[in-house]
């Protein structure tokens, strides 16, 4: 009987313990905004911020070779109708789509080759930009909103990630996903309702809006269907 009631103790506490993890899990709330940018906001106001950041001198275009705010600004006014899509987005290729995949949930729909291609026209990248706390920062566009928001730290992967346990707590996945021939992204995940976050090893910062990503996912299903 005294052992029987040990074991009923033990499976208490151990379903407790999930309870508990499960509910932090669901209360927390990831950081959606980088450096002025928000996940979900339309390109036309990331570029606003982007020119605003590089007029006041707050962040820094990590290629000297591209064009400065004021030439920007220029190709905004002249040739935005025109062109179809902002001149400051940098155009993609597949690649992209891989990338994502492995940063995000390793998904099959995503790693179709064909499929990744008709896609990549439905994705746009900014240019790469630094700040104070960050080498570097991307932004990914999907149907004219930000997507996600790549992030290289000035801060180190062993500082960043207990600042991560501290604040969301223990993640809710472990990534260890195949991106380009031999090469693994391996980190950790934080997940909440609207917003996942991904941290490698490496120390790269991934966040990503979940409806977009839905909305791609969704997309790229029903070009496979019509792949031979």
């Amino acid at each position: 009987m005294h052992t029987v009631m040990i074991r009923v103790v033990v499976l208490f506490y151990v379903l407790l313990s999930g309870l508990c993890a499960l509910t932090h899990a669901a209360e927390q709330t990831i950081t959606r905004t980088v450096e002025e940018f928000t996940l979900g906001m339309p390109t036309e106001q990331a570029l606003a911020v982007v020119l605003a950041a590089l007029q006041h001198h707050h962040m820094a275009l990590v290629d000297q070779t591209q064009p400065a705010a004021q030439e920007l600004m220029e190709r905004v006014e002249h040739h935005y109708r025109a062109a179809g899509r902002p001149p400051w987005i940098v155009p993609t290729t597949s690649d992209i789509l891989f990338t994502l995949n492995a940063v995000l949930f390793d998904d099959p729909v995503l790693k179709d080759p064909v499929v990744n291609v008709a896609l990549a026209a439905q994705i746009a990248t900014s240019p790469a930009l630094r700040s104070p706390t960050a080498q570097s920062i991307g932004l990914v566009f999907y149907q004219a909103h930000m997507l996600g928001i790549f992030v290289t730290p000035l801060a180190t992967y062993d500082v960043i990630k207990p600042a991560f346990l501290a604040k969301y707590g223990s993640s809710q996945a472990s990534v260890y996903h195949k991106n380009y021939g031999f090469d693994f992204v391996q980190g950790d995940q934080w997940i909440d309702t609207n917003t996942i976050v991904t941290l490698t090893v490496d120390n790269g910062l991934f966040y990503a809006d979940r409806a977009l990503y839905a909305l791609l996912k969704e997309e790229a299903q029903g070009m496979l269907k019509g792949v031979p």
